[in-house]
């Protein structure tokens, strides 16, 4: 069998184990007489997966209770807009670090919905390194703080996170994450569309602390775009794409085995 090198930022290759569980699995998933992509998200053999796919982040990046694991449809350029929606209220102001393309997109979609603050950036070196600690000009008051982790177009990344205090802190990991150790519990979000790390497209990962979720705002904000809605339904709210899902869990389960 031949196999190209792929260097797309995304969709990026999936290891050859997870491709052939799913090759193996396609038209019969466990005895069902039908595959993954076919069978009730309501069925005990789905909810097995979904319930897996979650504690395995869980397990992998050693989140504390407080997190939860949210598979939210959009991708992460509708996290851009969830965000503020979610977290932003009128009056107050959030930190953003711009380092390119993407937090640029974030900070935008932001400035739709209220007032966000340029926290640090590297726009004047043509963003070809991130903000060191001494650049960034952090607000103790702000609603959160908001960085891109992994800048796949100009190719930088944060080796080290920022220390926003109390404020909380919301990583949009779309391309790093999993693939080194970090933090996890020194966020209040994660975020990561799955394409480009962990699994197929159709699907963004979210790790949010339910803490933080209780204290989202609810009124004007459309039922499918509050976290609450999410996190309360268990990422079930409506028919999830459970063949990303699937293909999620067949990930997390390879990168486990690596040890």
């Amino acid at each position: 069998m031949h196999r190209s090198w792929n260097f797309y930022a995304g969709p990026a290759t999936l290891p050859i184990e997870a491709l052939e569980q799913a090759r193996d699995e396609f038209l019969d998933w466990e005895g069902t007489g039908m595959s993954v992509m076919e069978i009730s998200h309501r069925s005990k053999q789905y909810d097995a997966v979904h319930h897996e796919a979650m504690s395995l982040f869980k397990e992998l990046l050693g989140l504390d209770e407080d997190f939860e694991v949210l598979f939210v449809q959009g991708g992460a350029s509708t996290q851009f807009a969830m965000l503020p929606l979610n977290f932003l209220p009128q009056g107050a102001s959030a930190d953003y670090i711009n380092t390119g393309t993407w937090s640029a997109k974030a900070m935008k979609e932001a400035n739709i919905l209220g007032s966000c603050r340029e926290a640090g950036s590297s726009e004047s070196s043509g963003f070809t390194r991130v903000p060191t600690s001494d650049e960034l000009d952090l607000d103790p008051n702000a609603a959160y703080l908001h960085m891109t982790s992994n800048n796949t177009i100009k190719g930088t990344q944060f080796h080290q996170f920022p220390n926003s205090g109390q404020v909380p802190m919301v990583g949009d990991m779309s391309s790093d994450l999993l693939w080194r150790p970090i933090d996890a519990n020194a966020f209040s979000m994660i975020y990561a569309g799955a394409q480009k790390n962990i699994g197929p497209s159709g699907v963004a990962v979210v790790l949010v602390r339910r803490s933080w979720v209780e204290k989202a705002i609810v009124d004007r904000v459309p039922t499918m775009l509050r976290y609450a809605t999410h996190l309360d339904k268990e990422s079930l709210y409506n028919t999830p794409p459970s063949f990303s899902i699937y293909m999620v869990r067949n990930v997390l389960r390879w990168v486990k085995a690596q040890g």
